[in-house]
This record gives C-alpha cells, sequence and structure tokens, in this order.
C-alpha cells in the first residue's frame, strides 16, 4: 500500500468515526431527555425579584411555614415555594406559621402569627 493509499484510509476513517460520534451522541441526547436544551432551560420563570412563580403583590399575607430559625434571616416555604425571608427583628422558631408583611426588591418580610 503506497503512502497515499494509507492517508486516503487513515482519513476515510477518521470521517466515518466523527460521523458515527455525532449520530451516538444525538441519540444519547434524545433519549436521556435532554435534546435541545431541554436540560439548560429553566422550568419556571423568575421575575426581577428572584422570586419563582410568585408575584411580589401576591406573597404579600400569604402563609407559610418557617423551614428554618428564623433569627431574624432563614428561609420559609409558601406551598411548594422554598424563599429566603427576613423578619421584623424577632427570633421566629422552626416550624412557627408565618405571613409576609412586605416584599422589597427581593427581600421577603415576615412576622410569626399563629395557626
Amino acid at each position: 500500500m503506497s503512502p497515499a493509499e494509507q492517508f486516503g484510509a487513515v482519513v476515510l476513517g477518521l470521517a466515518l468515526g466523527l460521523i458515527l460520534l455525532t449520530v451516538l451522541v444525538v441519540l444519547i441526547l434524545r433519549w436521556s431527555g435532554r435534546g435541545s436544551g431541554g436540560g439548560l432551560v429553566l422550568r419556571e420563570s423568575i421575575d426581577a425579584t428572584g422570586i419563582p412563580s410568585m408575584h411580589a403583590a401576591e406573597l404579600v399575607g400569604q402563609r407559610g411555614i418557617a423551614v428554618t430559625t428564623l433569627r431574624p434571616a432563614g428561609t420559609a416555604m409558601f406551598g411548594k415555594n422554598r424563599l429566603d425571608v427576613v423578619t421584623e427583628a424577632t427570633f421566629i422558631p422552626k416550624g412557627a406559621t408565618v405571613e409576609v408583611t412586605a416584599v422589597e426588591g427581593s427581600r421577603v418580610v415576615v412576622r410569626q402569627v399563629s395557626p
């Protein structure tokens, strides 16, 4: 086999390998459910306040549960939404019922209420 034939065989092998690799990557992405960037796109909307799936005005008056001890900052659950919150300068124990009193940008202010 001449050097030109060997070079042609190497180039053909590389080209076929690249095509096979491309086909395999496409198939894997389709089977994994991440095709077309599906794994790179947010599934829920986030507004300018950084609060997912809820508008700031809708939060005021909502009740939730303190997931962590709020001293004065912590985390609370409002339905399916877990939010970082701050209290009105009081200590609130974990598991207490809280109510949103104000939303100031990304700051969600809560106070403890009876269940």
